[in-house]
C-alpha cells in the first residue's frame, strides 16, 4: 500500500508539474492567440499642414479577396492556407540562359528593382552610353555605337527587364538594331525592330550580361533601385478566382505558355496521359508526392519511393467523344460522360485565351469542377513548376 501511495504523489506531482509548465498559466503555453488580446491604438494625428501620406500603416492587414472566401468556405473547418511554395528552380542556378524557337531570354532569381542598377553598372564598364530610360516598362536603351569589324554600320540595344513567371524572379530581354550609316532615315533611327537585326550580335550581348550577373553575389551584392520598384507590373503567372473557380492566368505569349505548361504537367507528381497541345488541352494523372519518403521496413511491404498516378485506358480522343459539347462540362454532361467511360481516372486541363491572355482552367477527367480547394492546391503545384 505505501509503494501505491507514492506512486500516486508522484503521479500528482507530474501532473501539476506539466500543468505549471505548459497549462493556460504555464511558462511554456500556446502563445498563438495572444495576439486577440492586443488592445488597438488610435492612428497618428498629422497636421493638415504637413505631408500625411509620409505616414502608413507598418503591418497593413490586405482585404479580403474572392479567392480568400472561396478557399475559406470550401472547408469543414477554416485551415490558414499554405504560404506559396519557391519555384522548382529558385534554389538552382541564380542566372541562367533560357530559349524558346528563336528567342533567348535571361533569367535571373531576383526582383526586377535588384536588376536595374547592376544592369546600368555592366553597360557603364562596357562604355555602352545609355540614351533613354522607362523605369515603368522596365526599358533601357543604348546610344549608337560601331563595332570595329563593321565601321560601316551603326548598332545599339534595347534591354527590357520584365518579372518572371515566379515571384521574385526577373527576366531580361534583349533587342539588337543595326542600320547603314550613310543611308540611315530618321525613320529608321527612331524606331525599333520587332526582332534583331543580328542574332549573333544579340546573342554576344545576352552572354556577356549573363556572365557578368552569373559573376556576382546575389545575395551580398545588395542595392535597390527605389525609382525602379515597379518595373514590369506583376507577375506572369498566377492563381485566381473566376465564377468562384479556381483559374491559373498566363500573362506569356502562346507558344511560351503551352511550352511551360508542358513542362509543368511533368513534374511533382503529375503525369500527361495524352494530349493536343496545339488545342490547349491535356489528359493528365496526378498523385500527390509524400510529405517524406517511406522508410525500408515500408517499402518491404510494397510502398514506393516515388508512387506514379494510375494508369488509363482511355485517351483525349476518348473523353472528346464523349464530351461532344465541350471538355468544359456541366454536372448533367459530365454524368452522361461518366456512364460511356466508367471510372476513367485522373483530370483535365484546358488552356483557353481570353484578351491576350490565357486562362488555364483544372477539370475533372469528365470535365466538372472539382472542389475549389483541391484545384487550387493543385493549380499551385503547376504554377511552381513553370519556367
Amino acid at each position: 500500500m505505501r509503494i501505491v501511495y507514492w506512486l500516486l504523489v508522484g503521479f500528482s506531482v507530474t501532473l501539476s508539474g506539466c500543468s505549471a509548465l505548459f497549462g493556460d498559466e504555464g511558462y511554456f503555453r500556446n502563445r498563438e492567440d495572444d495576439y486577440l488580446k492586443a488592445d488597438s491604438l488610435p492612428s497618428l494625428k498629422v497636421p493638415e499642414t504637413l505631408n500625411q501620406e509620409a505616414v502608413g500603416q507598418l503591418y497593413p492587414i490586405p482585404e479580403l479577396t474572392e479567392e480568400d472566401v472561396v478557399y475559406a468556405t470550401d472547408t469543414v473547418e477554416f485551415e490558414t492556407p499554405r504560404p506559396e511554395p519557391l519555384s522548382s528552380s529558385a534554389l538552382v542556378e541564380q542566372v541562367k540562359i533560357q530559349r524558346l524557337d528563336d528567342q533567348r531570354w535571361i533569367l535571373v532569381n531576383v526582383d526586377p528593382a535588384e536588376l536595374w542598377p547592376r544592369i546600368r553598372e555592366f553597360l557603364s564598364d562596357n562604355s555602352l552610353q545609355v540614351a533613354s530610360t522607362d523605369t515603368d516598362l522596365g526599358l533601357m536603351e543604348t546610344a549608337w555605337l560601331s563595332f570595329k569589324d563593321d565601321p560601316d554600320r551603326i548598332d545599339r540595344y534595347r534591354i527590357r527587364i520584365d518579372r518572371g513567371v515566379q515571384p521574385d524572379t526577373s527576366e531580361i530581354h534583349v533587342l539588337h538594331m543595326s542600320l547603314d550609316r550613310e543611308s540611315a532615315t530618321q525613320a529608321q533611327l527612331s524606331d525599333w525592330p520587332d526582332q534583331s537585326s543580328d542574332q549573333e550580335r544579340e546573342s554576344w550581348m545576352v552572354d556577356e550580361l549573363a556572365a557578368s550577373l552569373a559573376a556576382e553575389d546575389m545575395g551580398a551584392a545588395g542595392g535597390t533601385s527605389l525609382i525602379a520598384q515597379n518595373i514590369g507590373g506583376n507577375v506572369k503567372a498566377r492563381v485566381t478566382s473566376i465564377e468562384t473557380e479556381p483559374v491559373m492566368v498566363l500573362e506569356l505569349s502562346r507558344a511560351r505558355a503551352l511550352a511551360t505548361l508542358t513542362h509543368a504537367a511533368q513534374q511533382q507528381g503529375f503525369v500527361i496521359y495524352d494530349s493536343d497541345v496545339a488545342r490547349g488541352e491535356y489528359y493528365l494523372g496526378y498523385r500527390e508526392p509524400p510529405e517524406k519518403e517511406p522508410g525500408w521496413f515500408a517499402r518491404l511491404f510494397g510502398a514506393e519511393k516515388d508512387p506514379k498516378p494510375p494508369e488509363t485506358r482511355y485517351t483525349l480522343s476518348d473523353l472528346r467523344e464523349a464530351l461532344p459539347e465541350g471538355l468544359l462540362s456541366s454536372p448533367e454532361q459530365a454524368e452522361e460522360a461518366r456512364k460511356a467511360l466508367p471510372k476513367a481516372p485522373g483530370h483535365l486541363l484546358i488552356v483557353t485565351e481570353d484578351e491576350g491572355r490565357y486562362l488555364v482552367r483544372l477539370r475533372g477527367a469528365y470535365g466538372e469542377r472539382m472542389s475549389a480547394r483541391k484545384t487550387r492546391e493543385m493549380l499551385t503545384v503547376l504554377r511552381t513548376n513553370l519556367i
